[in-house]
C-alpha cells in the first residue's frame, strides 16, 4: 500500500536524493489519505488558519522589503543562507502540508549549490520549516527598525505556532491510521541505526 514509506536506515549523503525520497513519501501519503484529512473539520480549520498566517507573514515581509533584500543577497551578491543542504530541514510532514494546501512542490533543484526549493526569485514552497521563516541575519536586522522587527516577529510567531500545531496534528492522525513507526515524518536528514 505505502511502498515508499519505510524506515530510512542509511541516507544518501546527496541532499537532492534525500529530498526526492521525502517528496515521494509525502506524495504517497497524500494520495492515500487526503480524503480522510479533507473530511476532518478540525484539520480544515487548522489548515485555513495556517494558510492565512503564512499569507499575512508574506505580506508583512514583502511590505518591509525583506524578501527583496534576500533576493539581492542570494541572487545578485551570490551569498545568502539558502545553500544546498538547508533543504534537509523540510520534513515529509512539511511537504505533505504543502500538498494539503494544494501548493506545488518542486521535483528538481533549479539552482546548483542552493537549497532544493530556491528558484531565481526566491523560495518556491509555501509551507516552510522554522529555519526558513526565522531568518533575520545581520544584514536584515540593520535594515529594520526595532519596531518593524518586533512587528514582523510577532506575525511570524503566529505562523510558526500554527505550523507546529498542524504538523503535530497530521503526525498524530497518521500514527493513528498507520501505527507509531512514522518517525520519518519529522526526519531532517540525519540517520540512526
Amino acid at each position: 500500500m505505502l511502498k515508499n514509506l519505510k524506515l530510512i536506515k542509511k541516507l544518501d549523503p546527496d541532499p537532492t536524493a534525500l529530498m526526492k525520497e521525502k517528496i515521494k513519501v509525502a506524495e504517497e501519503l497524500f494520495e492515500h489519505w487526503n480524503d480522510y484529512f479533507y473530511k476532518d473539520s478540525k484539520f480544515l480549520k487548522l489548515l485555513k488558519r495556517y494558510e492565512n498566517a503564512v499569507l499575512l507573514s508574506n505580506q508583512m515581509m514583502s511590505n518591509l522589503e525583506t524578501f527583496n533584500e534576500c533576493y539581492i543577497c542570494s541572487v545578485i551578491d551570490k551569498k545568502g543562507c539558502c545553500k544546498a543542504g538547508i533543504e534537509a530541514e523540510v520534513t515529509v510532514n512539511i511537504l505533505l502540508l504543502n500538498l494539503f494546501l494544494k501548493k506545488d512542490v518542486p521535483k528538481e533543484r533549479e539552482i546548483p549549490l542552493k537549497c532544493f526549493f530556491v528558484g531565481p526569485i526566491g523560495c518556491k514552497i509555501f509551507a516552510r520549516p522554522f529555519i526558513c521563516r526565522d531568518y533575520f541575519c545581520r544584514r536584515l536586522l540593520n535594515k529594520l527598525t526595532q519596531e518593524k522587527y518586533a512587528l514582523v516577529t510577532q506575525v511570524l510567531n503566529e505562523e510558526l505556532t500554527l505550523l507546529y500545531e498542524i504538523t503535530r496534528y497530521i503526525r498524530k492522525q497518521l500514527e493513528f491510521l498507520l501505527g507509531e513507526f512514522l518517525l520519518e515524518l519529522d526526519i531532517v536528514g540525519y540517520c540512526w541505526e
